[in-house]
């Protein structure tokens, strides 16, 4: 099945922060290496959306339509339909992620 990657502004916008950051501090060949293995992950979703694991932190709360996917330390937050893929977020796995999702929701940012 041919499903849609759909990219969220925020996650858009943190993949974009992400990439910049290690370019700065790690070089562009690092960033590269990185830049490719999130964006294969993400590829794999369009023909196996459930390899993830729901998100432990919405799902505690009775949210069950959130998965991730991990490439260590980030954690690639999404949700799919038959038709698409919706990537949330991209968040790294060493900052309190419970609080950040719970501002997202609290914002309407996830979607």
């Amino acid at each position: 099945m041919n499903r849609d990657i759909v990219w969220s502004l925020d996650a858009s916008d943190e993949f974009v922060e992400i990439i910049l950051y290690i370019t700065e501090h790690s070089g562009n060949n690092v960033a590269r290496t990185i830049y490719e293995k999130i964006i294969k992950k993400i590829e794999n979703l369009v023909d196996f959306p459930a390899i993830g694991r729901k998100v432990p932190e919405l799902e505690s709360v009775g949210n069950t339509e959130y998965y991730e996917i991990i490439e260590s330390p980030w954690r690639i937050i999404y949700r799919y339909t038959e038709n698409e893929v919706y990537i949330v977020s991209i968040i790294d796995g060493r900052r309190n992620i419970e609080e950040i999702l719970y501002k997202k929701i609290i914002k309407g940012k996830i979607w």
